[in-house]
């Protein structure tokens, strides 16, 4: 029995997620909690003798509470595939870049769209190293680690990146001055380019 959330996908976190805010009953919040997490049906659960629920609900108490492991782990395994994360804002390409713009535009959705920030920033590592990133299999990505990723996994890697985005789009940005200056200097210094 599921009795905490480091033992949920991604999927069934932001599925208990969802309930609990939209359900302000304890107990019928847990009730389809329960029910999203084992897939039964909220009335086959319901149906359950009391003493028999009461024992299921006591074992799901503590799945409100989100205990995630510190411990941030850039190289992890899911569905049998073999991930790396690539945290350092150099290593990561342009499209990456932007992708990881698009997921934490609106602060509110960043839980929502966890999957998605890390299709965004893991690669697949091959017995050779590290692969390059590949923007059409950012959904096929994006889709395991929402179905198969624990949120143990999942969780400290999404509170890294955004602890760190910010500074990492304001080292983005200074970069980019800087090469525009560069370029400004070297077409006006002419190095070479004819009008």
């Amino acid at each position: 029995m599921i009795n905490n959330y480091n033992q949920l996908t991604i999927k069934q976190f932001l599925q208990c997620k969802t309930i609990a805010e939209l359900e302000p009953d304890p107990i019928t919040r847990k009730v389809k909690m329960l029910s999203s997490i084992t897939g039964h049906p909220v009335d086959e659960i319901e149906s359950l003798p009391i003493t028999v629920l009461v024992r299921k609900l006591k074992e799901f108490s503590e799945i409100e509470s989100l205990q995630p492991n510190s411990k941030v782990k850039m190289k992890f395994k899911v569905g049998g595939q073999r991930f790396e994360c690539v945290w350092k804002l150099q290593e990561l390409s342009a499209s990456q870049y932007i992708e990881l713009c698009e997921w934490t535009k609106d602060k509110e959705q960043i839980v929502y769209n966890i999957h998605k920030i890390l299709a965004s920033v893991c690669v697949k590592r091959t017995w050779f190293g590290r692969s390059k990133y590949n923007g059409d299999k950012h959904k096929e990505v994006a889709d395991l680690f929402y179905n198969q990723m624990k949120i143990a996994q999942a969780y400290p890697i999404m509170l890294f990146f955004c602890r760190f985005f910010q500074e990492l789009a304001n080292n983005m940005l200074t970069y980019l001055e800087d090469q525009k200056d560069q370029l400004s200097i070297s077409i006006h210094g002419g190095d070479g380019l004819q009008p």
